[in-house]
């Protein structure tokens, strides 16, 4: 109840937000809808479309199925997503998951393990946007990628461990239509996922424009020593991944926070997720938190890039030993309390 109140009032203060703040409310929006249709839709309908086909074909991985369920406690056809989600980026993986369970490639539990480790960002962003806008680097957009791809490969390490053995039995699959034939429905299925990102995008971008005019960050800039940069861009980067970057080009820290946001992805990226994975019934129960962890992971190992002493370095070792051997430590003392939803 008190959370369906807090829900209302937020609500209601939002929309005065956008009455008082209407003009910057639409200029917001239309940046937004300018990033859609000059970034995100030609870079991400490709990868739906021809995912899908790929996917649906049934493209077959048996040959690490031994070494994918040893390592990441899934079936092999998993990896698929994971390659998936590292060039084609947010939310290509979530969507190659869900087509993997739509098509009867693995199970639901697999898919929602999957879920946890398969949602990534590609290499376009890290060294078109972080590399040669953020850090004029890209060489240090590289470096962050491949500090992404390890950070995701430790968290689909970890979560090996929770629940129960790799269940082999598959779903009875439907016979295949052929490549031609799928395109349509591919097509299809892609706009209707592409609309519902650039909403989520358009939305969160007048939410923090409004928010930036209301006044809150410039109250946050008046608290003595507090960090204000770093602060803001984590603020903003919590709920969107592109205005935490931003904000953080003049930290001295940018680089270890564009490491922390590639890894978390922002809640604007995570409702994308839940809006492709939810049509297939999906409830990946500890997305956030290992989410949370791979953004963790990419702060302590580009920290350690940027600051290489003894102890920063000692450091990222023992987070990537930990991660290792987590599974082991979590089937003898018992299965990760964490939970949470999205």
């Amino acid at each position: 109840m008190k959370r369906k109140c807090m829900i209302q009032i937020l609500s209601l203060l939002g929309l005065l937000g956008l009455i008082v703040y209407s003009q910057e409310a639409t200029d917001a929006a239309k940046k937004a809808l300018q990033l859609c249709g000059t970034s995100v839709i030609p870079s991400l309908f490709p990868f739906f479309v021809l995912s899908k086909i790929l996917l649906s074909s049934g493209i077959s991985l048996s040959f690490v199925n031994r070494f994918a369920e040893k390592v990441f406690g899934v079936n092999g056809e998993c990896l698929s997503a994971l390659v998936i989600s590292l060039l084609g980026g947010y939310p290509a993986g979530a969507a190659a998951v869900t087509a993997l369970y739509q098509n009867g490639a693995i199970t639901k539990r697999d898919a929602e393990k999957a879920l946890c480790f398969c949602n990534n960002s590609g290499p376009a962003f890290f060294v078109a946007f972080i590399g040669g806008s953020v850090l004029h680097s890209v060489r240090q957009g590289l470096i962050l990628y491949c500090i992404h791809i390890i950070s995701a490969i430790l968290c689909g390490r970890m979560q090996a461990g929770n629940g129960n053995a790799v269940l082999r039995i598959r779903q009875v699959k439907e016979k295949q239509q052929p490549p031609m034939r799928q395109l349509p429905e591919a097509i299809s299925e892609s706009c209707a996922s592409l609309l519902q990102i650039s909403g989520l995008i358009i939305f969160f971008s007048v939410i923090l424009a409004v928010t930036e005019e209301i006044g809150l960050f410039r109250l946050l800039n008046r608290i003595p020593n507090l960090p204000f940069v770093e602060v803001k861009a984590i603020l903003c980067g919590i709920f969107e991944l592109s205005g935490g970057i931003l904000n953080s080009v003049s930290s001295q820290y940018a680089f270890v926070l564009c490491a922390f946001f590639m890894g978390w992805g922002g809640y604007c990226v995570h409702m994308q997720a839940k809006a492709i994975w939810q049509t297939a019934g999906l409830k990946p129960k500890n997305y956030l938190y290992f989410k949370l962890l791979q953004g963790l992971l990419s702060a302590i190992f580009a920290l350690a890039y940027m600051c290489p002493s003894m102890l920063s370095v000692a450091v990222s070792l023992f987070a990537a030993f930990l991660c290792t051997i987590f599974p082991s430590i979590s089937e003898k003392w018992g299965r990760n309390p964490i939970r949470n939803t999205l």
